[in-house]
């Protein structure tokens, strides 16, 4: 091995070592495929050249990597390392070698290049492996973003919503609080008049089948979109809900739920007045204490409400820390919000009101309470009122 080391390039070539001449003349065969052979010549590099930091290990049949796990700790200053022209059959093997901070990396010719359906694929798939890496199979990879993280670093606080003008706030605050009412109603119908006729929904959770700790999430498990477990093109178009009727049909088959309002986070990715809204809300829900995140696209609907486009829903466990926060803040008193006073289906029916005729949940609820809460009734007189005038414009929602 000493004559295949390079001491100025701490650089230690391996390649073919089961052809090499000196060895063969003596009828010694190194076979690096085999486990006491490889732990040997690790055992050399250790005692001798730890300081390595280039290993060539082509052309030696090697199927595991299992040995060369140990170069994590007994080779810590390696960076490149080739394993070319092996017999390696699956991208796993390399996850056995994930502590190695690699910037140089040979695979070229092993079985398990040929799994990926494109280059692009198979440089992506290695590179979260080895995330330093800058060269693979001799080629320059392009510029990754990251941080090296040398010391425990806590994270600035978590900032609370982010509206962008209080003319959104006042939009977005209203429309929360009568979609999450009727959401939480037990019946979720009412909600077709939220969502434009072309919606797209889908739903995805981290939710593990092999992992039991995770089966507070078991009841969604069935309509996750989880790209990353999901690889099927077929099942993708099934899982994602098209349609207004399909996507409420959906979220109708979902478990209920309680959702604490008061723990909203919302940030307002983009807003104009006359065209489309983004924002993204988080929260703890309740039951089995879930958290969520959810993108809403919205569009102004006729009514000057707001209509959901594209709704992006993503449930996961909560953690211990929200669990405590959750559901702790004081509910809003009637003055604030009149929701809380009624019962479930005057809630409803107060959101449902209040979606189809765009005014304010105050200015609903008196026109309900003046017609004995018939809807019908109700929809007709305000009708009448809009048509003659007599609705100020500070009864509409903005």
């Amino acid at each position: 091995m000493s004559k295949r080391f390079d001491g100025s390039q701490q650089a230690l070539d391996l390649t073919s070592i089961h052809t090499d001449p000196d060895l063969v003349s003596q009828d010694i065969k190194v076979a690096l495929n085999r486990k006491t052979n490889m732990e040997a010549v690790i055992k050399i590099i250790e005692e001798n050249i730890p300081q390595l930091t280039s290993l060539n290990l082509s052309h030696n049949c090697i199927q595991r990597l299992d040995e060369l796990s140990e170069l994590v700790t007994k080779v810590p200053h390696l960076k490149a390392l080739n394993l070319s022209h092996n017999d390696l059959k699956s991208e796993h093997e390399l996850d056995k070698l994930k502590g190695l901070k690699l910037v140089e990396l040979w695979l070229v010719r092993n079985p398990l290049c040929d799994l990926f359906k494109d280059p692009s694929s198979y440089v992506s798939a290695v590179c979260q492996k080895f995330p330093q890496l800058l060269k693979l199979d001799g080629n320059d990879l392009p510029p990754h973003i990251g941080f090296d993280v040398e010391t425990p670093t806590t994270l600035p606080p978590c900032k609370g919503s982010c509206f962008g003008s209080d003319d959104a706030k006042v939009y977005i605050q209203r429309f929360l609080q009568q979609y999450y009412s009727v959401y939480d109603s037990g019946d979720r119908q009412s909600l077709l008049g939220a969502y434009h006729d072309e919606a797209l929904l889908s739903l995805t959770t981290p939710y593990n089948v092999q992992n039991p700790s995770r089966s507070g999430l078991r009841e969604y498990f069935k309509d996750s979109r989880n790209l990353k477990r999901t690889k099927d093109s077929t099942m993708r178009f099934h899982l994602l809900k098209h349609k207004r009727l399909n996507v409420v049909a959906l979220l109708n088959e979902l478990p209920k739920t309680q959702h604490d309002i008061t723990s909203f986070t919302v940030d307002v990715n983009a807003y104009t007045v006359s065209s489309r809204l983004i924002f993204v809300v988080d929260d703890k829900s309740k039951e089995s204490t879930r958290a969520f995140s959810r993108v809403f696209i919205t569009v102004p609907a006729v009514n000057s409400g707001l209509c959901i486009i594209n709704d992006q829903l993503f449930i996961r466990m909560a953690t211990t820390e929200q669990i405590s926060r959750a559901f702790v803040a004081p509910a809003p008193t009637p003055s604030s919000s009149p929701v809380p006073t009624l019962t479930a289906p005057q809630q409803e029916m107060l959101s449902t009101f209040s979606l189809k005729s765009g005014m304010k949940l105050e200015w609903s609820l008196k026109c309900l309470q003046d017609n004995e809460w018939d809807l019908n009734k109700a929809a007709q007189i305000f009708t009448q009122l809009k048509t003659a005038g007599k609705i100020p414009d500070v009864a509409f929602l903005k």
